[in-house]
């Protein structure tokens, strides 16, 4: 969870910056491609846990959703709930926040097991290894407050009227 938070918060930051619109699709997907590739594998593993007959390459089989091939796919999918007008926007902003999410991801070590980052065309795996993957932790606990705030600062109504309306 906290690397969930972690996640969304730099993507609250990276909207603050910008101002742009669409802050909830760029939040969404920080977390997308852990929500489609981890949430569906971690579902799988406690059924066959629990004695379901579950093929043991079930699991692993939702591994793409969390590669740029598979974030196309899922960006281009949940677009498409949205009116037509709206698409582009919203597809980009998801987009934008899946591959932040993964700037964060290659930063961390997995012993020794990467991102593939060109699959299908390589499955080569990629990683900078700077950090461990549960160094997150304590800086969601930071991260988030201070993500919140500065979201605040930057969106707050200003003289009656929302900063969206006054630019």
């Amino acid at each position: 969870m906290a690397d969930l938070m972690t996640h969304m918060a730099t993507g609250l930051l990276v909207k603050s910056a910008t101002r742009g619109p669409y802050t909830a699709a760029m939040v969404a997907g920080t977390v997308l491609p852990d929500l489609g590739a981890r949430v569906p594998s971690m579902g799988f593993s406690k059924l066959a846990q629990s004695g379901v007959d579950v093929p043991p390459e079930i699991p692993y089989a939702f591994e793409v959703l969390h590669m740029p091939v598979g974030i196309l796919f899922m960006c281009c999918i949940v677009a498409c709930f949205f009116e037509v007008e709206q698409r582009q926007g919203v597809f980009l902003n998801l987009l934008g926040g899946c591959f932040l999410h993964l700037a964060l991801d290659v930063t961390q070590d997995h012993m020794g097991v990467g991102y593939m980052l060109a699959y299908p065309f390589s499955i080569s795996d990629f990683e900078f290894g700077w950090m461990g993957s549960e160094a997150t932790v304590p800086w969601a606990l930071i991260l988030s407050p201070i993500a919140l705030v500065v979201w605040w600062l930057r969106h707050r109504p200003r003289g009656g009227r929302a900063q969206s309306e006054s630019t």
